[in-house]
């Protein structure tokens, strides 16, 4: 069974439980599973710099946007252009 498929199940049977005690187990075992997110992201004031810079940039044409096929074969190759 793929990972998909086992969310799907897990979901579906997640559904059924209607009992606030078996609820708060089971989201204790995910909990366990799956780290609490830690808030908001931190960034320090240069790297908030350079986004902005960025986006302004991408408004306003200065770049070249890529399409999603263009974009996965730049990750692929590394980013060498």
């Amino acid at each position: 069974m793929d990972i998909p498929s086992i969310k799907l199940t897990l979901m579906e049977r997640l559904m059924l439980v209607w009992d606030e005690a078996s609820l708060k187990r089971i989201g204790t075992a995910i909990e366990t599973e799956i780290p609490e997110e830690t808030g908001s992201q931190e960034y320090t004031d240069e790297e908030i710099a350079e986004l902005d810079r960025q986006q302004a940039q991408h408004l306003s044409g200065e770049t070249k946007p890529y399409t999603r096929a263009e974009a996965i074969r730049m990750m692929r190759e590394g980013f060498k252009g």
